[in-house]
């Protein structure tokens, strides 16, 4: 396997790990697809939420993507495995980062500015993610293993239209999510030209700047759809938070009406 090595003291690397040519094409890649494709496609079930029916649109988009065949299958080894191996060998690549002041203290040129922008960005991404895992595919799993008979609509409800809602009235989770958006968004708008770079696509000057327009159009596009549906969920739960404060039992509130 082709490798790298840096000697330790020289921007980008302290040294620790071999950075290996085919992980770091591999890590440009899965960041792409299929975790950027499937960070479009989410988006874009998100954002049946701001439709004239968001709720029943929302809601059907839900419900249809449960209904998809091995879909627990399709979440760990499209989604999962390809977003821990990502975070993962991200991580490592920021610990290689020289402090302080990471590569801009050796060079002050604005790709090592973006270079220090996508290291950050994915830092707060990854704990984002984490988050946001837990808090609805875990959540719906964990209603669906341990409530019996009832499991599947809480499951169900627990990501529904008015449950995201719900979560989105809470200010610090509003601004948590805001932030979280925009870092992935931005991290994917401005891996797109690294992709394109190590993988062929992008090799004189020219094509690399059209590609960085691009890149970064899309992750601005991305962030300000993702901020819409938050703010949009935001507004829209404000009256069920104040009418019963406490998830679970919102929860189950919703598995009532339902019926």
């Amino acid at each position: 396997m082709a490798t790298t090595t840096i000697e330790r003291g020289q921007p980008g690397s302290k040294s620790f790990f071999k950075d290996s040519y085919l992980l770091h094409k591999l890590h440009s890649l899965s960041g792409v697809i299929p975790i950027g494709a499937f960070l479009i496609f989410h988006l874009t079930i998100n954002s049946y939420s701001l439709r004239g029916d968001g709720e029943a649109a929302f809601n059907t988009a839900v419900k249809a993507i449960g209904y998809a065949p091995f879909v627990i299958l399709l979440e760990l080894g499209a989604i999962m495995l390809p977003i821990l191996f990502h975070a993962i060998y991200g991580l490592m690549i920021v610990a290689e980062m020289p402090g302080p002041g990471g590569n801009i203290a050796h060079y002050g040129y604005g790709r090592n500015w973006l270079y220090t922008f996508q290291r950050w960005s994915g830092v707060l991404a990854v704990v984002y993610i984490c988050y946001h895992i837990y808090d609805t595919t875990v959540l719906k799993y964990t209603w669906e293993l341990t409530a019996g008979e009832a499991g599947k609509e809480l499951g169900f409800q627990s990501i529904s239209y008015r449950a995201m809602a719900w979560r989105f009235a809470d200010p610090l989770y509003l601004a948590f999510y805001l932030l979280g958006i925009a870092s992935a968004c931005l991290h994917l708008g401005n891996g797109v030209l690294n992709f394109a770079i190590r993988w062929g696509l992008a090799i004189g000057k020219e094509a690399q700047k059209v590609i960085a327009i691009l890149g970064w159009g899309l992750g601005i596009a991305l962030t300000l759809l993702g901020s819409a549906v938050a703010i949009n969920f935001s507004v829209k739960g404000h009256a069920d938070r104040q009418a019963q404060p406490d998830h679970k039992a919102f929860v189950k509130m919703l598995v009532q009406e339902a019926k």
